[in-house]
Order: C-alpha cells, then structure tokens, then sequence
C-alpha cells in the first residue's frame, strides 16, 4: 500500500518586478503596463517604481571610479499627506494609503489571509460605510504623521467627515434595540475600525468600550448555521472583536461598569479549557488569539458579578491555569521570515506575563508574584527590535509591565522605548500611556513609592484602549 504524500501548504507566488500596489499587497502581479488586472479589477491606483538613475557628482571628472556613483532613489513618503483636490482621486490616494502605509502599520506581521485587506478591502468596494470608515481611519493617521499644520487641520477635517458618514451608517441599518437589520458583517468591521480610530486619536472617554459591547451583542446574534456558512467572515471579525475586548478588559477596572453582563457569563467560562487551535497569524494579535481571550475574561474576577459570588474562585483558577498552560503552533511552520517568528513568539511571551500581572495584582494571596512577571515581561519586551512590526502591539504588556516597575533603570529603558514608539507611530493612545505611567513612577523617582495606575485614571477620569 503506498503511502500518501504529506500534504504541502501552497503559497500564492508573487513578482518581485509587479507594480507598487502588489507588492504592498503580497499579490502575483502580471507586469500589465499602466494598469495591471490587479489593480484595475479593484479600482486601485496601479503605481509602478520610477526607474533609477545613477547620478555622478558634478564635481567628479569622467574618470571617477565606481565608488564616486551614487544611486538616487526618489522619496515619495513626503506626498502622503497632500490629497488630491479631486474627490476621486483622494478616495484613491487615501484607499492606497491604506494598502501600502496604514495596515503595515498596525500590523504585527504581513500575511495574506489579514483581514484589513483579503476581507475589508473587498467590502469597501461594495458598502459605502466601509469605504468610510477605511477613509476615516487612513486621513486621521496622516493627521497625526505629518507636520504641516495646515494639512493636518485639513486631514482632520476629512476624516471627521467620514467618520460622521460612518455613523450614519451605522445608525441606518440598527434597530432601537441595538439588533441589525442589515449589512450585519460590514456594520460589526465599521464599529470595530471605529474603535481603532479612538485609539488614534486617543479618545479618553468610554465610548470605544460601548461601541465594543454594541459588537458583542451583534455577534451573540449569530447563529450556528451562519458561523458555518460564513466561517472567513465570522472568524475574521472574532478576532477583531477579541483582540480589543482583551484591551476592554484592562478598562473594565477601572470603569463604572464591566463590559459584559450577566447573562453572558456563563457562556463565556464554558470554553476556558486549553483547545489546541490551528495557526493563524493574526495581525493585531500575532499567535496569541485564544491568550487573548482568556485576557478579556479577567474582567470576571476584577468585577465579579453579584449574581454568580461562588464562581470568582473558580473563574480565577480556571484563568490562571489557562494562561500558564497556553501553548501554540510555531510560527515557524507558517512560512514567516526568522526574525518575523521570533518576534511574534516574544511578543506572545509578554502577553502572557502581562496577563499574568493583570489578573495576580486584584489578588492579595498572588501579589508578590507581580515584580518577578514584570521583569520577565521587560525581558521579552526589550528583545523586540525597536521599529519591528510586533512593535504595533506591544502597548499592552509595555503597559501592564512598566506599571509595576521599581528600578530606576529598568523605567528609563521603558521611557526611552515609549518615546521611540510614540515618535515612529504617532498614536495618541501612546502619548496617554506615557503620561499614566509618568505619573506613576513619579512618586518613586522622587524617593517615595509609586502610585497605583487605576488610581491615577479614576483621578483623571480617563478610559482609553491600549490596542
């Protein structure tokens, strides 16, 4: 009897030569000239790298060696933030920001099933919403990335528009009980690139935490037989929705209010077992999806409910032990570069530290195992190369780490990460984190002893996502 050939994965090859637009997108381009199919299929601007030239120093004679040639390679970030004064063409020029600029940024690693594109590209094309909410998203990055005032007011003011456009929407297609009416895929993806527009803009209010528990109640809609059919949709936006109700969950402490009820309990506790899951690269959580969602869990145990007094012992042990178990796929066998999977395997090493800090620091009988999972996860921090995509994610265990910080070594290393981050990405959300945990190790810094960062938000009235 022969025996059947191990099955191969297949990966879609790509040009090295294709247009710009392609090869942002990891897409094989066909070479067409001036518009690939491609890009003319998906009404995308098809741009193609200006051909070099090699220039020689004017005051070099002809006989100047190899070495005297420099080669000019033409700088086209600067134009990002100019839009066209066209209304088609700045859709364009925003819809290609988007593509080649926003999504790398956000992302803790490129991979080709990443929804921002394979699934919120293609909607984009089909619900105005989404366009919206892609145009909101990608004005408002460039808002904050560039430097000329003017522009910025101008961009701010786009995506303001959009955004408004996107609430509209929203509105349109949800009935006064908060169920959808229509378009239930596309309005979940809308509210969801909503929140991450909060965290740009570093919006301190709780209203990303209310957009997040309007998801959930949509998703609770779904049934069974839809979660099958629409298995690509449906997963995609659980990831989305789980990577930013982990963050939720760090907020959940300090809010008036947890973000899930009481009927959902229950539910929610049923699957905390260690399930073997297949490996999926995500873009906002690399391999760390079900972590993840033993994160947005710990809020159980920080805001018990009433309703359920005997199950916050179990629901603490059960998270626990689910954290310190939590195993994953290498990421080796995805097809990912060396130093791409050793990235995503530390930044899921400080997530789970964090989660470990997270949930220790609400317990008495666990709080002298903080400092030694602090440290660690500085440790898995630090080993991040300053400017790595894992770096887009990494707000949350900077953050639960550096809380907790002694040394005064150790949080002028953080401070100085903080600042590199906050000046590369630009996110509001960053500068907030810098100045809670300022103020925090303030008091240690001048010889006293630092203060308790839910104390400072509850003082300052602050609730902003760390995603």
């Amino acid at each position: 009897m022969v025996e059947p050939k191990p099955r191969q994965r297949k990966f879609a090859p790509r040009s090295r030569t294709g247009c710009l637009t392609c090869r942002a997108r990891r897409k094989r381009c066909d070479n067409r000239r001036p518009q690939c199919e491609n890009c003319t299929r998906l009404n995308l601007s098809c741009e193609w790298q200006a051909q070099r030239k090699l220039i020689q120093d004017a005051d070099s004679n002809s006989s100047s060696s190899p070495e005297e040639i420099v080669e000019s390679v033409p700088d086209s970030l600067g134009c990002w933030d100019m839009l066209p004064g066209e209304a088609g063409a700045e859709r364009q020029h925003l819809l290609q920001y988007y593509i080649e600029k926003f999504v790398p940024s956000v992302s803790v690693a490129t991979t080709p099933t990443s929804f921002y594109t394979s699934l919120y590209m293609p909607w984009a094309f089909q619900i105005d919403g989404m366009l919206d909410a892609i145009l909101a998203l990608s004005s408002a990055q460039l808002a904050r990335r560039t430097d000329d005032k003017d522009r910025e007011a101008h961009l701010r003011a786009v995506s303001l528009r959009h955004q408004r456009k996107c609430s509209g929407f929203i509105k349109e297609r949800l009935s006064p009980t908060g169920q959808p009416l229509r378009d239930t895929y596309q309005v979940v993806a809308i509210i969801l690139l909503l929140v991450g527009l909060e965290a740009l803009k570093g919006n301190k209010s709780t209203t990303w935490i209310q957009q997040l528990k309007c998801v959930r109640k949509i998703l609770d809609t779904l049934s069974p037989e839809q979660s099958i059919v629409d298995c690509i949709e449906v997963d995609s936006l659980h990831r989305h929705f789980t990577y930013h109700y982990a963050m939720a969950s760090v907020m959940s402490q300090v809010s008036a209010s947890a973000t899930t009820s009481a009927p959902a309990l229950e539910r929610d506790l049923l699957p905390m077992l260690n399930v073997a899951m297949p490996l999926t690269i995500d873009p906002l959580m690399g391999i760390s999806y079900q972590l993840c969602d033993l994160i947005s869990k710990i809020q159980y145990v920080v805001n018990p409910d009433p309703a359920f007094p005997q199950l916050t012992e179990a629901t603490f042990n059960a998270i626990e032990n689910g954290i310190q178990t939590w195993t994953y796929e290498s990421p080796f066998s995805s097809g990912v570069d060396l130093p791409v999977a050793l990235d995503l395997i530390a930044l899921a090493e400080s997530y789970r530290l964090s989660a470990l800090i997270q949930l220790y620091r609400n317990s008495k009988a666990h709080a002298s195992l903080v400092p030694g999972c602090a440290a660690r996860a500085m440790e898995f921090i630090m080993r991040i190369p300053s400017g790595s995509p894992a770096e887009s994610s990494l707000l949350y265990p900077i953050f639960m780490a550096g809380a907790e910080l002694d040394s005064e070594v150790a949080i002028d290393r953080l401070t100085k990460r903080l600042k590199d981050i906050s000046d590369r990405n630009r996110y509001e959300n960053i500068d907030s984190v810098q100045k809670v945990l300022k103020e925090v190790w303030r008091p240690k810094l001048e010889g006293g002893t630092r203060r308790c960062w839910e104390d400072v938000l509850r003082e300052w009235e602050w609730s902003f996502t760390l995603g």
